[in-house]
């Protein structure tokens, strides 16, 4: 292993320690933020919440895209050319940002004003504040649109400490916002939280905006627009909407049809399933990042062997995290809920939040193939066939719905529908990146899925013959995390990956000691 690659690696080793620190904080304060949220707003207007700013969040399709696209050509200029072309970079990402925020802005005007008044079902007398919150949602997005290129500096630039503190400051500032939502008396409390979470998102704008501005000279706005940049950049982004917007079109389109169906007690069921399935997903959320910079770095500087290796290890890895993590909040989801929220829990939220869970373990297998696409440029068959397949996902629940099934049916077609997706999006990759599917399969695929069959019933087991209590909670983590690094260390690694851990876990001590 080269000299490089050692430093690359301690990078990326680095910046996760960076992003679990944040994790840890930022998961613990925001599961006691969601249920003083729930507690002071109520189930309805949690509902009401989820929806309106869903509504808005749907746009997000659009500004996710974006993001990735900005990071992508800041990664492959620092790797290509060290980042001589990064001020031009921002100054065409900048000006498409602005305009993507002024169509936002009327879409989002048009379609959502029309949308609550007169298809959402709400109660009459919530109406005014669910409009008020939808004024404050596409105020808070549309400054989260703008932050983009700055945000996307720090993230190429790899300072990972700075994203952290960012995140950690804003769960900070929630966390005081709703404690003292408990003595709000005389205002709408659902109108005072909309703007609250407006005006913490303005702060995540400067805190990027300020920290980018005096850390990196390379951002400053240039006069002249580089028009050939700026197609690329557009027909790059172009065909990532295309794609972003069949996962708008799983989310959103599936929470208006159970709002349509079933009103808005199932959408905070839904609501509180997914801040679970967020908070779990955060985890491997920081691989992705941690990884992201150095799989496009080593792309554009024709890397390939690197790349492959890249991607199979973040697949491997973010699976077996999210194994240790995810198994015991299935098994112990009845009593993490109560113990949790309390007896405020939307009837629905065990089942919902279990099947959520199950679907983000298989779609956790696809960023690192995106990233990949990412990397080529070449999006075009990517995204048709992937985009076509979510999309399925919204008639076929309407059929099901249709047909008098309950709301649990629109989880396990999602369920369905995304094991099918990602076998299709391997064999995508193939026809676009020199990458064998059978030595992925090998490598990531067949370890993985043992490990699964092998952890999941010990744990299981002692659920079983135990009472529910924190006895059994702690137990039931203490086994399965016992059982996972032993299955993940003699079976789900390879021989070089234990020489690796051995390694590492000698240095560490060494230098304890």
């Amino acid at each position: 292993m080269s000299q490089n690659t050692t430093a690359n690696n301690k990078r990326i080793a680095k910046n996760t320690i960076f992003l679990y620190l944040r994790m840890f904080i930022v998961l613990i304060l925001t599961l006691y933020i969601s249920r003083v949220v729930l507690e002071v707003l109520g189930v309805v207007d949690y509902g009401v919440y989820n929806v309106v700013g869903g509504f808005v969040a749907m746009f997000a399709f659009l500004n996710t895209s974006m993001s990735n696209g900005v990071q992508r050509f800041y990664n492959y200029d620092i790797g290509e050319s060290g980042g001589k072309n990064i001020s031009q970079i921002y100054t065409t990402a900048l000006y498409i940002q602005i305009i993507l925020a002024i169509i936002i802005f009327v879409l989002a005007e048009a379609l959502g004003i029309w949308y609550i008044n007169n298809v959402m079902v709400i109660p009459a007398d919530r109406i005014v504040a669910a409009n008020w919150v939808f004024q404050f949602s596409i105020i808070s997005f549309l400054s989260v649109i703008v932050q983009v290129p700055y945000a996307a500096a720090i993230m190429a630039y790899e300072r990972m400490n700075y994203y952290a503190i960012v995140s950690i400051i804003d769960v900070f500032l929630k966390l005081f916002a709703v404690i003292n939502f408990k003595f709000i008396n005389s205002f709408d409390t659902l109108i005072v939280y909309g703007f609250v979470m407006m005006l913490i998102s303005a702060t995540n704008f400067f805190l990027y905006f300020i920290y980018s501005k005096k850390e990196f000279a390379s951002i400053r706005f240039s006069k002249d627009i580089d028009k050939p940049l700026l197609k690329r950049m557009i027909s790059f982004s172009g065909w990532n909407i295309f794609g972003s917007f069949a996962y708008m079109i799983k989310d959103q389109g599936l929470n208006m049809l159970l709002n349509g169906y079933f009103g808005p007690i199932v959408n905070a069921a839904r609501g509180v399933s997914y801040q679970v399935s967020s908070a779990l997903n955060g985890f491997s959320t920081n691989i992705f990042t941690a990884f992201r910079p150095q799989l496009m770095q080593s792309f554009s500087s024709q890397d390939y062997q690197r790349t492959t290796s890249l991607m199979f290890s973040m697949s491997k890895f973010t699976y077996y995290l999210m194994v240790m993590i995810s198994f015991p909040v299935m098994i112990e989801i009845d009593y993490i809920l109560h113990l949790w929220l309390g007896e405020n829990v939307p009837d629905g939220t065990a089942i919902f939040t279990i099947l959520v869970i199950l679907n983000m373990l298989v779609t956790n297998f696809n960023p690192p193939v995106s990233q990949v696409v990412h990397a080529t440029g070449n999006m075009r068959k990517y995204q048709v066939i992937t985009s076509v397949i979510l999309t399925t996902i919204l008639p076929i629940s309407w059929v099901a719905l249709h047909f008098g099934t309950s709301a649990v049916s629109v989880f396990w077609i999602s369920l369905f529908v995304a094991i099918v997706n990602q076998g299709i999006c391997l064999i995508v990759l193939r026809g676009i990146f020199n990458y064998s599917i059978r030595a992925y399969i090998r490598k990531v695929i067949i370890p993985c899925t043992i490990v699964s069959v092998t952890v999941l019933p010990i744990p299981f087991f002692l659920h079983s013959f135990l009472e529910a209590g924190v006895t059994r909670l702690i137990l039931v983590l203490i086994t399965n995390t016992i059982a996972s690094f032993a299955f993940i260390y003699f079976v789900g690694l390879t021989h070089s990956e234990r020489l690796l851990t051995k390694e590492i876990i000698t240095k560490n001590t060494k230098r304890k000691s």
